[in-house]
């Protein structure tokens, strides 16, 4: 009868909770920089994979309108090059 890797499961499910817990601490010591700037903070969503990859995934924000259009006037506003 074929024995399991325990060794090698647990080990696996070590690095896994090692990895989540380092994303998480990045990801709170970002919010925490972002609030003391002052800025609007999006909270990600973190989530680990079958094969212990931390992944995020961001939710749609609104963007307001005003400001992709002042994004745009800024590019096609050159101004022209003494020559």
């Amino acid at each position: 009868m074929a024995r399991s890797n325990f060794s090698y499961e647990k080990r696996r499910k070590e690095l896994e909770k090692k990895k989540k817990k380092e994303a998480k601490r990045l990801a709170k010591a970002e919010r925490k920089a972002a609030i003391a700037a002052g800025e609007e903070v999006v909270e990600p969503i973190i989530t680990v994979d079958a094969f212990g990859n931390v992944t995020e995934t961001w939710p749609e924000v609104e963007e307001d309108e005003d400001e992709e259009v002042d994004q745009d006037e800024e590019d096609t506003s050159e101004e022209p090059n003494p020559a």
